[in-house]
């Protein structure tokens, strides 16, 4: 974990008058993070045969696809819209302010339709998930609506676009909310190849007529269809899920979704066209790749334990049962840990790479690498504490979150010094918010079983 602390030292030490700072808060995160996840066991079941270890290596680059492509389709089709504008706006940045709008927002649309399938998902059965989805899509879309607007009026407010180039943003806000409402079936079924062909179409879309700004999303949607095709055909008609229910969903997406992503649209907000996408990307990689390797490579174990303690709950001795919550509490910090030292890692390699590319990109990078990071592993604590049961409590980890960014973007100055500060403010919520995750599934038969006795 010593790699965040090389980082800066490396990028900013004796460059930055703010250098120290970072030091300090990467080094001192990194071995409290050591010291409260109390690393206590080797992952033993890393090695197996290639065979094994090729499935997952494919359903991990599957499910990076949208990182892949649209990083190779966005800077050609960017470069060919140079010269348009929508209402006295560039496309390009409509596109902007619409992609980095759309991680957050999907974290919360998407939420009303897991609940919704949550018993036929236990149940197993992969037909009554489909006619589910089907049933209850069409009445989830409109009520997710407002979120989109809510979005579309903090961008008018803040940028005063013209209500042309605001109606655009709205439309590819709300065409992203289609988009991926219709993902979550891939998601659910663990059909990375149909998760992937979504968006190969819409980078397809993209480089062939990026002019036409609705389409890609439209494409993508179209591919999600299919598999549903007779679902939808045989369906007598919509489902309306509970207003209240939905609207919890919303707001508990939207808290939960913030830490990860609710700076890049606050500094999207602040820089508006000098918005460095390049080097935000970038600082970004370590968090989006760690962040999906964990659900793609480390989630499922984590479920099939689950699932595991639970049959156990009903059929199995205690003593067997303490010896599953051992195993799975152990599994959560390891995993977690296993995301700690891996997105340090890539923290220190991606500045390294950085610093010989361009040396002036180099604090900025490092500074916005290592707060992602902590926001990442501030979302995945989030997680642990929302399945438990501890959803007020990840929902105030959320919006203490959301109030640094907003008071931290409106005081400071955008660069490496509002990271800075970010870090600084975030170490004390990432050790909070692990400590409270950990504690927790330690007692995870007990949890557990309160869970499902109040859901009923």
């Amino acid at each position: 974990m010593a790699f965040l602390a090389v980082t800066v030292a490396v990028a900013l030490g004796g460059h930055d008058p703010l250098g120290a700072l970072v030091v300090l808060v990467a080094g001192a995160t990194a071995g409290a993070v050591k010291t409260v996840l109390r690393l206590r066991s080797r992952a033993r079941d890393t090695a197996g045969t290639a065979r094994r270890a090729f499935r997952p290596s494919v359903e991990l680059i599957a499910y990076l696809s949208p990182v892949l492509l649209l990083s190779a389709a966005y800077p050609i089709a960017t470069g060919r819209l140079a010269g348009d504008t929508v209402g006295g706006v560039h496309l390009t940045t409509l596109l902007l302010a619409a992609s980095v709008t759309v991680p957050w927002l999907t974290q919360s649309v998407c939420l009303p339709l897991y609940r919704a399938v949550a018993p036929q998902m236990a149940a197993g059965d992969t037909g009554a998930i489909r006619d589910r989805l089907c049933e209850v899509w069409p009445s989830t879309f409109l009520r997710c609506l407002p979120v989109v607007a809510a979005f579309t009026l903090a961008i008018e407010l803040s940028t005063g676009w013209s209500l042309q180039s605001i109606g655009v943003y709205a439309g590819l806000c709300v065409l992203y909310v289609a988009f991926s409402q219709s993902l979550v079936l891939s998601i659910l079924d663990r059909r990375r190849a149909l998760w992937a062909a979504g968006w190969a179409a819409f980078a397809a879309c993209l480089l062939a007529a990026p002019a036409l700004w609705f389409l890609p999303p439209v494409a993508g949607v179209a591919t999600q269809l299919l598999p549903l095709r007779h679902h939808l055909a045989r369906m007598a008609r919509p489902v309306s899920l509970e207003r209240a229910d939905v609207a919890a969903d919303l707001v508990r997406g939207l808290l939960l979704g913030a830490v990860l992503w609710a700076d890049k649209l606050l500094l999207f907000v602040r820089s508006g066209p000098h918005f460095a996408v390049t080097t935000v990307f970038v600082a970004l990689l370590p968090a989006i790749l760690v962040y999906n390797y964990y659900f793609v490579r480390l989630a499922p174990r984590f479920d099939a334990m689950v699932l595991a303690l639970r049959s156990s709950m009903e059929s199995e001795p205690y003593g067997e049962l303490a010896v599953r919550s051992r195993e799975l509490s152990s599994y959560v910090e390891r995993s977690l840990g296993l995301a700690a030292c891996a997105g340090a890692a890539l923290v220190l390699g991606v500045t390294a790479a950085s610093e010989l590319a361009d040396y002036r990109s180099v604090p900025l990078v490092a500074s916005v690498a290592i707060a992602s990071w902590m926001f990442m592993m501030v979302t995945l604590s989030c997680y642990k504490l929302d399945y438990i049961g501890r959803t007020r409590l990840a929902q105030g980890y959320g919006a203490v979150h959301l109030a640094i960014c907003v008071v931290a973007f409106s005081v400071l100055a955008v660069g490496p010094g509002l990271y800075a500060c970010l870090a600084a403010a975030e170490g004390a919520l990432l050790l909070g918010a692990l400590r409270s995750a950990t504690e927790h599934w330690q007692s995870s038969e007990y949890n557990l079983f309160w869970r499902h006795a109040t859901a009923w």
